[in-house]
């Protein structure tokens, strides 16, 4: 029996795949007999009338790899959705928990203070971090057609980071206050640009479906990060040697792992300072987007820090840090079904991205609810252990920011949907109307609430942004549906 061929749709450029695997050749049409093992399989193939790839020189994505492998097609077998979801979320749960050991080392060994200082460079960096990097995966993963080479890809992966970094940089000299604390400002830019570029060759091997090296780099990365945190905040008590050592890690792995396993069978070479505008006129949008989802985080922490001070800082990010908890598994989720709702809406399979969409706005809703009624349970225990024990007096504020986790997370889930429809422009309007709510209910609630009232703030924002992510959906699905 032949298995399913899908048609080429002229509106968007998408090629052909193979069941559920990541290539797409948009001249040809390719049969194979799914009967067969994969290693005695044959495959044939014919040209179709389809228009050759956009791009002038360049191949298709699917003939680039197959050239530079062998001289007849070699597909890898494709990756189910429980194996992809199980390596994603067991990378993003070791990383997570990762990143919470070093709160949970700075809160036991350098104090609330430190903690706050902490958190201040993060959220100063986050955002700039955020708008350089583009999300630039995404954009990769979800051109399953190779329309644009790798190097391209690449080349405005670099041109972001390296400005961003320089923005990062001025930041520090701007709200650093010492020179210690401008140091630790840049860097943690820094630790951050090296993320954002060892992401760009993870969206290379998630278009290939390597999830399982994605979550090693990640595992990898987050306990020797932890680590070296660790041992350099134990010998040095300071926090400027804790996060140098950060930085020193991130780097080396990207240079010795995500490196050499990313590019691995890309087309490195001929890319165009054309292909390279039009990477970027399409990630620039999602790269606002991530920014202003940044700001969203961080603007009630903005607040925090000026009006209750640094070391009130440093409690809210130590008891928001359990959020990631939930956030881990949500971003599992959504980077393991991408690709799959991608096709769904390339190939108007509307009823079937819209079933994968409910099912993982189900989930997602009920571990946000099993999070707040295990934060009422046993939180004030969790806290003291896992911080120090006047640390438990905060349930009730664990309890609050774990509720707007659920609105939290659903956005974020309807985010990965909006994303594979591809719809990047949209979201720039609705990110900016959520980020000016944040900003606004934070400064009018957290000198009212306290701590609380920055939890309320964050909910609320979650809110109008689904509302403003499933108009956009549903316009984005009745375009694709609309006769070409």
């Amino acid at each position: 029996m032949i298995s399913v061929i899908y048609r080429r749709r002229r509106d968007i450029g998408m090629g052909l795949y193979l069941r559920d695997g990541p290539w797409g050749d948009p001249p040809f049409c390719i049969l194979y007999d799914s009967r067969r093992p994969l290693s005695s399989r044959r495959y044939s193939a014919r040209h179709s009338a389809a228009p050759h790839d956009p791009v002038a020189g360049s191949p298709p994505y699917n003939e680039i790899v197959q050239a530079q492998q062998s001289a007849e097609p070699v597909l890898g077998r494709p990756s189910s959705l429980r194996s992809g979801f199980a390596w994603t979320f067991a990378g993003n749960a070791v990383y997570a928990a990762t990143q919470w050991a070093m709160l949970s080392l700075l809160a036991k060994l350098g104090g609330r203070t430190m903690l706050g200082e902490y958190a201040l460079a993060v959220a100063l960096t986050a955002p700039v971090a955020m708008l350089a990097h583009l999300n630039l995966r995404a954009v990769l993963a979800t051109d399953v057609t190779g329309q644009r080479r790798f190097g391209d890809y690449l080349r405005v992966r670099f041109i972001a980071s390296g400005i961003g970094l320089a923005a990062m940089a001025a930041l520090a000299l701007l709200f650093g206050g010492s020179a210690e604390m401008s140091g630790v400002i840049l860097l943690a830019g820094l630790s951050l640009t090296s993320e954002a570029i060892s992401d760009a060759y993870y969206g290379a091997m998630q278009r290939r479906d390597q999830m399982d090296r994605i979550a090693r780099s990640m595992m990898a990365r987050g306990i020797l990060s932890a680590t070296s945190f660790g041992l350099a905040l134990w010998v040095w008590g300071g926090l400027l040697p804790a996060v140098a050592a950060v930085a020193a890690v991130r780097l080396a792995l990207l240079i010795i792992w995500d490196r050499p396993a990313g590019a691995a069978g890309e087309q490195m070479s001929g890319a165009s300072w054309a292909g390279t505008r039009s990477v970027l006129r399409q990630a620039l949008p999602l790269g606002a987007v991530l920014m202003l989802v940044s700001l969203n985080t961080n603007l009630p922490r903005y607040v925090i820090e000026h009006r209750m001070g640094v070391a009130e800082l440093g409690v809210f990010a130590a008891v928001a840090s359990f959020v990631a908890a939930g956030s881990t598994i949500v971003n599992a989720l959504g980077q393991s079904a991408t690709p799959r709702l991608a096709r769904f809406a390339s190939l108007n399979q509307t009823r079937e991205f819209l079933g994968l969409v409910r099912k993982l706005g189900l989930l997602v809703l009920g571990l946000g609810l099993a999070g707040v009624i295990g934060s009422a349970l046993v939180g004030r225990f969790v806290l003291s252990i896992a911080y120090r024990p006047e640390y438990a007096s905060y349930v009730g504020i664990l309890v609050a920011v774990m509720g707007a986790a659920i609105p939290a997370n659903l956005a974020a889930a309807m985010g990965y949907a909006v994303t594979a429809v591809r719809a990047f422009d949209a979201q720039v309007p609705l990110f900016i109307i959520s980020a000016l709510i944040c900003g606004i209910t934070s400064w009018a609630l957290v000198p009212e609430l306290g701590l609380a009232g920055a939890a309320a703030a964050m909910a609320i924002a979650a809110m109008a942004q689904i509302g403003g992510q499933a108009y956009i959906l549903s316009r984005a699905l009745r375009r694709l549906e609309a006769p070409q």
